[in-house]
């Protein structure tokens, strides 16, 4: 397949807010493509769009999203100088942002030049370029979309300043800048194609982050319509695939996948998650699940681990949700390294991470889980990669699963409950592979959003959806204001059904007391320099 990111080029644009003299809008910096010069010919135009979709890759890139995971009761990460810890326990302030500046406006501005400079072009055809148009306007409402989920209300503009004073604008209303990403994508859909090379925006890609703006805002109706279109189109579907194989990087342009960013060798757009692997691999176990992921994996069966007579709270990994094995690597799981046969060291008998001075202990090294778990979804089969530090794997920005779910979820807040719900439930379900939906179970608004909420929980694990989730749902007090601890216990020489090694835990330890203040941590700071640099800016409240 065709990958529109072989050579991929970021254009060199000045930032908004960035010291300059008063000709700075007429110099090019010696990096960058002179407007005199360019935006002359289609193959300009091309050179352009790509590197607006570079622009994308910040914050919808793979390791991005991974850490965003950080910041809710999925995961936690230990280091604090990567930035994310102090946004999950409520300790964010606005000259201490350490994570991927967001509040930025590189990405804007090269998505409004593109818009306001290619009427200079001649295109083969006016489709063309009505296309191109379309692709960089999506691209445009995903940032706008990204930043105020962030931050709330957001400058906002469609133009590119002639000076540094006339981008000194306030911040928009947030519902304001969502009519507006509605707006745009709903008049760009018709104008993309319905299939592209592999990273390019499609009709069912626009169709899809439709849907999710319309579910995270509230719009159960329309993100049901527009869900419902897609499923109608027949476009997308579940591979024939369990979860484990759905997220092998042979697989990765699977039936399922609507839009993804891109990362390879070729294009020297490679990624590196020797970072997030466990200690024994020279990892830095920089993105770790929680007890509390981990616990909401239902038994095999269908049964939650609270309804469960099966469920051993000793020894919890038995017979539960395939999702579970293929997401975490948790202690006696055999996994590449770790459970082969012969070997005498700890490791020996699967992941070591409960037994002292193994490598893996949480006390023995920073590097090492503190938590007692590592991830192993997208790279849950190591020989695909020669090389964990320069690694090509691409990060599904949209899958079909959350189309599906997106309409179950719509429907139920409405209370228009069916078969059609039961069906897209179970269409997730059913490829894990775990059970149908119980219907005698499950027949109720309250049960059924119960289950469709722990159903994106699992099935998007490590994906960085949680956070808009939880904050939506309400639930965010509830579910950051409690501890994250480090599993405890031993490991046993018995394997079970699953061929890993039993375990059989002990009272967990405190790693950390976390807190969620409403009204305050659902959103992030205003980073102080972006305050400083612009006095039209006000703080978000509480900080």
């Amino acid at each position: 397949m065709k990958r529109f990111f072989k050579y991929c080029l970021l254009l060199a644009v000045p930032t908004m807010f960035a010291g300059c003299s008063e000709d700075f809008l007429d110099r090019a910096p010696g990096d960058a493509l002179s407007p005199a010069t360019f935006w002359k010919t289609e193959g300009d135009a091309d050179v352009a769009l790509t590197g607006c979709y570079r622009s994308i890759a910040s914050p919808y890139r793979i390791e991005e999203m991974w850490y965003w995971d950080c910041t809710t009761d999925n995961q936690y990460n230990f280091h604090t100088h990567e930035g994310y810890r102090c946004v999950a326990n409520g300790s964010m302030a606005p000259s201490g942002v350490s994570i991927v500046n967001y509040f930025s406006f590189l990405d804007i501005r090269t998505y409004n030049e593109y818009l306001m400079r290619e009427n200079t072009i001649e295109f083969s055809s006016e489709a063309k370029r009505n296309q191109y148009r379309a692709e960089v306007r999506v691209l445009r409402a995903m940032a706008y979309f990204w930043k105020v989920n962030c931050y709330g209300d957001f400058p906002f503009t469609e133009e590119v300043f002639a000076t540094i004073e006339d981008a000194m604008v306030p911040r928009t209303d947030k519902n304001t800048i969502l009519d507006f990403i509605k707006k745009e994508l709903n008049e760009c859909i018709d104008a993309l194609p319905a299939t592209a090379a592999a990273g390019r925006l499609t009709r069912g890609a626009a169709q899809a982050f439709l849907t999710r703006v319309y579910l995270i805002t509230g719009d159960y109706p329309n993100a049901a319509a527009m869900a419902k279109t897609i499923m109608d189109e027949g476009k997308y579907s579940m591979p024939k695939l369990n979860y484990e194989e759905s997220f092998y990087k042979a697989n990765q342009y699977n039936s399922e996948v609507i839009f993804s960013t891109e990362h390879n060798k070729e294009g020297n757009y490679s990624m590196w998650f020797g970072a997030y692997m466990a200690n024994g691999y020279g990892g830095w176990s920089s993105i770790v699940p929680t007890q509390a992921l981990v616990d909401a994996y239902e038994m095999a069966t269908g049964e939650t681990i609270e309804e469960s007579a099966d469920y051993d709270a000793k020894n919890p990994y038995v017979g539960r949700d395939p999702r579970l094995r293929a997401t975490i690597l948790y202690p006696g799981q055999v996994y590449d390294i770790y459970g082969q046969e012969g070997d005498t060291t700890a490791r020996g008998k699967g992941f070591p991470s409960i037994i002292p001075k193994s490598g893996d202990y949480g006390p023995d090294a920073n590097n090492c889980t503190h938590t007692g778990y590592n991830f192993k979804k997208f790279y849950g089969n190591l020989d695909e990669f020669d090389d964990i530090w320069d690694a090509d794997r691409n990060f599904p920005v949209l899958r079909y699963a959350e189309v599906l779910l997106s309409y179950a979820e719509a429907k139920i807040e409405q209370n228009q409950i069916d078969a059609s719900v039961y069906d897209a439930i179970d269409q997730v379900r059913e490829r894990v592979p775990m059970p149908k939906v119980d219907r005698a179970k499950y027949n109720s608004q309250s049960t059924l959003r119960e289950l469709v909420r722990r159903e994106r929980r699992v099935e998007f694990a490590y994906e960085g959806l949680r956070r808009m989730d939880i904050i939506r749902w309400g639930i965010a007090q509830d579910v950051l204001n409690q501890p994250v601890v480090r599993v405890m216990g031993k490991i046993l020489d018995t394997k079970n059904a699953d061929g890993d090694f039993d375990v059989e835990l002990t009272t967990p330890e405190l790693e950390e007391n976390r807190t969620f203040t409403v009204g305050k941590n659902e959103v992030l700071p205003i980073p102080q320099t972006a305050i400083d640099a612009n006095p039209n800016l006000r703080q978000n409240p509480g900080y």
